[in-house]
């Protein structure tokens, strides 16, 4: 270095040196912060403390928000004209009552027996207007024709019936249906069970047989179906669907019932599984069910002897069971307040209509 000569050390001004300590402060004071970030906490109203090691520092609290006044009216300058509720009026429940349910349609009335007094025909008129004639003679409101007798013979021109039980010279179905459609009552006499054709025809399936499997004929020579036997009572069951479709407004059975004249020793009853009484009851029921949809009444011809006992326990007949399973009873009796009042007594509240059967050929009913 020449003589003479030293190097420069510029001077630092005051600004300079004011603007180096304001950056370490602000360095420090960052750094305290960031620091400071792990030791703050919150209180349940929203202020804030330091919580160091050593104690603990609260922070200041900032100022609650602003409410605003209560009274203030509308932005649009309207009042409101509703008075303010009292701030003390207890909240209302409110109850909302379930719709209550439509009322269920009436049940129709059941239609009366009504009162029977019928013309017992032997032979069917050719029309309409012969009946009338005749039912007018003899002073009835209806006719009484046997559409299937003790033999089994069917006495119209039926195409449910075994070909052979089918009585030639019998009116045909189309004039059965023309006397039913016309005024007054149509009622068949109908036996059950007392058949020798069917039963002939089907021994094993449908009849009541004897030990050696031989169909049994009563002291009468007649057969009988037995009601236990599916084919039996779809037979039977038919034949009297076949009526209702014609037209008849009543259905009195006859004969429902197991036999009990001639050598009934020799009936073999040992393959059967129900009391003879179940089998009636199941056959009369199957029956009922079948004619409902016709509106077709039932009723059961007794004698009063029957009718007194109550039942028979050789042909399976229970009155008591039986009764209220029929719209009337047709019996021949002399006094008929006894024969209701036992009608009565055997079915309580169900007992049937009593039809006294009356020698002149009239039958006369005595409604329950």
């Amino acid at each position: 270095m020449a003589k003479g000569y030293q190097s420069y050390r510029g001077r630092r001004s005051a600004g300079t040196r004011l603007l180096i300590a304001a950056l370490v402060i602000i360095l420090v004071g960052a750094c305290c912060f960031l620091l400071a970030q792990e030791y703050i906490a919150y209180t349940d109203d929203g202020g804030m403390y330091l919580d160091l090691p050593f104690g603990r520092i609260d922070l200041p609290k900032p100022p609650p928000a602003a409410e605003p006044p209560e009274d203030e009216p509308p932005a649009d300058g309207t009042e409101d004209s509703q008075e303010p509720a009292p701030p003390d009026t207890p909240a209302v429940d409110l109850v909302v009552e379930p719709a209550p349910e439509p009322a269920p349609p009436p049940e129709p009335e059941e239609e009366t027996y009504g009162e029977r007094r019928l013309a017992a025909l032997e032979v069917l008129p050719a029309d309409g207007a012969a009946l009338a004639a005749q039912l007018s003679a003899a002073g009835a409101n209806g006719f009484l024709y046997q559409v299937r007798d003790n033999t089994g013979a069917v006495r119209y021109g039926s195409a449910a019936a075994l070909s052979k039980a089918v009585v030639q010279d019998g009116p045909g179905m189309d004039l059965v249906k023309a006397l039913c459609a016309g005024e007054g009552l149509a009622v068949a006499r109908f036996n059950c069970l007392h058949d020798s054709f069917f039963a002939w025809e089907n021994m094993k399936e449908a009849a009541v047989c004897q030990r050696n499997g031989f169909v049994w004929y009563d002291n009468h020579s007649y057969h009988w179906l037995d009601p236990e036997k599916a084919l039996a009572r779809s037979y039977v069951i038919s034949l009297a669907v076949e009526c209702a479709q014609m037209g008849f407004d009543e259905l009195v059975l006859e004969e429902l019932a197991y036999p009990s004249s001639g050598r009934t020793g020799k009936i073999d009853y040992s393959g059967n599984v129900m009391t003879r009484g179940e089998a009636l009851v199941l056959l009369l029921g199957q029956m009922r069910e079948a004619l409902e949809p016709y509106g077709t009444r039932l009723s059961l011809l007794v004698t009063e002897k029957l009718l007194q006992a109550g039942g028979d326990e050789a042909t399976g007949e229970d009155l008591a069971v039986l009764l209220p399973m029929v719209d009337a009873v047709y019996v021949d009796t002399a006094d008929p307040a006894a024969a209701k009042a036992r009608l009565t007594e055997l079915a309580g509240e169900s007992a049937p209509a009593l039809v006294v059967m009356g020698a002149d050929g009239i039958r006369t009913a005595l409604n329950p």
